[in-house]
């Protein structure tokens, strides 16, 4: 954003003292506005203090209040609001242009993409280090977590884009905020409402990004809902391992776990229709460790749930049930 107002070219690597400089000699200090469940919020208020601007950030209720101090301890203000996240998001849009502050979102709006667009190249990064530590192998299977889809979206892009074999890409999502879900049910971007209320908070996302889905759409080969149980078998599996994963992370360890131990139901069915079995090389990406420290004692401090239990559903789109019909 502060390149693109000072005419830098964001693609090459700047002293960040002399962006810090050069913007605020010709702008001052610019108010940047945002919502989020706990992660995004933090980065865009690292960023604000980094390049000595401001930030504000609005959190949707539930909140958790170490995630809310997190951004504080950044020097932005921020709340949790009595709003779910969908609305916290256009109640940051209302106020920026009230107030005349800049949105950071990673999700769009009308005449809102280029921003969104920004984040999710910046993504990439993460998936781009993950395959260069991953050669020669590379993943049979990529899990990603929904929420908007940006983040699903831009590692699915890069992946289709830089591998000559594409992954069989499966994302997933909390139950109660399954908009992925229902978006390839009905077989077009489809919202869900209420409280959205789950353990899993940063998915917590009725709205589905405009330019994520059809990315997702096209390339995802299932999309699962999911019970907070999930989340927190995997958080206890990646702790025996010595990972510190979130509720997030948990949740896409815990998924392929839970998929590979059924003996039936719906995530037995879920391992056959996507061929996963002792050959594959399945990729996961840990999006947080324990931002929440109190929601994670309790969660080390609960038992498993069983796999014989039905924590799950799945969607396969009509284009890839079309295109695993043509194979077979």
């Amino acid at each position: 954003f502060m390149c693109n107002r000072l005419e830098l070219p964001a693609n090459e690597p700047e002293d960040v003292d002399k962006v810090k400089l050069l913007y605020q000699e010709r702008f001052g200090a610019t108010t940047f506005v945002t919502a989020t469940d706990g992660n995004h919020g933090r980065g865009v208020a690292w960023a604000a203090k980094t390049f000595g601007q401001r930030a504000v950030v609005y959190m949707p209720k539930g909140s958790a209040h170490q995630r809310l101090q997190h951004v504080l301890d950044l020097g932005a203000d921020a709340e949790i609001t009595d709003l779910n996240y969908d609305d916290t998001v256009e109640m940051a849009f209302r106020q920026g242009k009230e107030k005349g502050w800049a949105v950071l979102q990673d999700t769009t709006a009308p005449g809102y993409t280029e921003i969104p667009e920004w984040i999710m190249q910046g993504y990439t990064a993460m998936v781009d280090e993950s395959i260069d530590q991953m050669a020669p192998t590379m993943p049979t299977h990529v899990v990603l977590q929904m929420g908007v889809g940006s983040m699903a979206a831009a590692v699915v892009g890069y992946l289709t884009a830089r591998l000559k074999v594409h992954p069989t890409f499966i994302v997933m999502e909390p139950k109660n905020a399954a908009c992925g879900f229902k978006s390839a049910q009905e077989g077009k971007l489809s919202e869900v409402s209420g409280d959205l209320e789950t353990m899993i908070a940063g998915l917590a996302c009725g709205v589905p990004s405009s330019i994520a889905w059809p990315i997702l759409h096209e390339h995802v080969s299932a999309f699962v809902s999911l019970e907070d149980e999930v989340a927190g078998n995997g958080m206890r599996m990646l702790k025996k391992e010595g990972v510190e994963a979130g509720e997030c992370g948990g949740a896409a360890a815990g998924l392929l776990q839970y998929v590979m131990q059924a003996k039936s139901g719906r995530a037995a069915q879920l391992r056959e229709a996507l061929s996963l079995g002792p050959e594959s090389h399945v990729l996961l990406i840990n999006t947080e460790g324990a931002t929440d420290p109190e929601n994670y004692e309790k969660q080390m401090g609960l038992a498993s749930a069983p796999p014989a239990k039905e924590l799950l559903d799945f969607v396969i789109p009509a284009a890839h049930r079309a295109k695993r019909q043509r194979c077979a």
